[in-house]
């Protein structure tokens, strides 16, 4: 593996994230049993509490600076040790004895006290804990998107497309029109130099990116973004690809995490080269870019479970495709199948979008980006599906 490349974190065991969610769920309920039964199996002195239990909120102390519990023993009624020889009479030894049981009478109910409040926290604790992991488990449905912005240097001075295309700034307002319409959360570049970073930074303040800038002006074409208000950045790493020729080029990985849910998963942006004549034929390394690409993205989820969303151009069709599904882990969003040979969707494009299991696609669309492009956008809704 590359030094770039983000290494594959240790585990002594891989296991299922299924089978992680059953044993923490199985504790979450074994603490709250155990809360429950310390508050209402306490024997005889909780009978003397239950008015304060039911009459105010968990662990709340009521300001009177004593509670039911005081019935307990507070000296008026006199035990044997409190009475002395004098059999209750209120000589000093009486007055001792007396004394001395309100003391331990005063430091029981401060124990008892406490004990109830601690309980009270435990059972709130394991309520938190068991209202964070439902969320975590929760289903998030987002819509993203694959979309090559047509490169800046192609349409500016000395660029290869034709008048067709206006220039970068133009364009930018068109891709930036488009995306909102489709009302895209994720969206990987491809072509997004470092003119047109600084053009959809300042243009789409709704959105975040990486890796922006800092990995220099080949990494920027290939940055992430992502709707600020639904998803926040976890963790962010790249991987070594190789381009035409061979040369190598970082392209981002990143783990977002809903704002709403908690809900965490991968997303990846890939653009494998392309067979141009100033380019060359590029199929050997197109074949190697998809082996690393895959192998990366398969290690990712098996870790511990966490989706998957991987957008590129990866400038093959059918062949792109077989490779992405042959091992069942990753499907197309526009269809197909991978199981038990490769069936390939009727309709292709260059751009894809991939989801590995734990997430389900449906609105598949090839979006039409007039001048903005010579791409179209290809654009699906992403269901991570809830975790049983």
């Amino acid at each position: 593996m590359n030094p770039n490349q983000r290494p594959t974190r240790p585990r002594a065991l891989p296991v299922p994230r299924v089978a992680v969610a059953v044993v923490v769920a199985v504790l979450v309920g074994l603490l709250a049993v155990a809360a429950t039964w310390a508050v209402t199996d306490d024997g005889d002195a909780t009978s003397g509490t239950a008015p304060e239990a039911q009459g105010q909120p968990t662990g709340a102390y009521d300001g009177s600076g004593t509670d039911a519990s005081d019935d307990d023993g507070d000296g008026g009624t006199t035990d044997d040790e409190g009475t002395g020889d004098d059999g209750g009479t209120t000589g000093a030894k009486g007055d001792r004895g007396s004394g001395s049981g309100t003391a331990g009478a005063n430091r029981d109910e401060k124990l008892e006290k406490s004990v109830r409040r601690f309980r009270a926290a435990q059972r709130r604790l394991a309520q938190r804990v068991a209202k964070q992991l439902t969320r975590r488990m929760a289903t998030v449905e987002l819509n993203v998107a694959s979309f090559n912005v047509l490169g800046a240097s192609h349409t500016g001075a000395g660029g290869n497309k034709p008048a067709y295309y206006p220039d970068a700034s133009a364009r930018m307002n068109m891709a930036i029109g488009v995306l909102r319409s489709q009302a895209i959360d994720v969206v990987g570049f491809q072509e997004f130099e470092a003119s047109q970073y600084g053009m959809f930074a300042a243009r789409a303040g709704e959105y975040s990116l990486y890796p922006g800038l800092s990995l220099g002006d080949k990494s920027v074409r290939f940055n992430i973004a992502w709707r600020s208000s639904a998803f926040q950045l976890v963790e962010a790493h790249t991987l070594s690809i190789p381009y035409a020729g061979g040369s190598r080029i970082e392209m981002p990985v990143v783990l977002l995490e809903s704002t709403t849910t908690g809900r965490r998963a991968w997303f990846a942006n890939f653009h494998n080269p392309a067979d141009t004549p100033s380019l060359g034929n590029n199929a050997r390394w197109r074949a190697e870019a998809a082996g690393i690409e895959i192998a990366h993205l398969t290690a990712l989820h098996q870790q511990d479970g966490t989706p998957v969303i991987v957008t590129g151009d990866f400038n093959e069709r059918a062949e792109i495709f077989c490779r992405f599904t042959a091992s069942g882990v990753f499907a197309a969003a526009a269809g197909g199948s991978g199981v038990g040979g490769c069936a390939p969707p009727p309709s292709m494009q260059v751009d894809w979008i991939f989801g590995s299991s734990g997430v389900t696609f449906d609105s598949y669309g090839v979006i039409p980006t007039g001048r903005a492009s010579d791409h179209s956008m290809v654009r699906a809704r992403a269901t991570l599906v809830a975790v049983e």
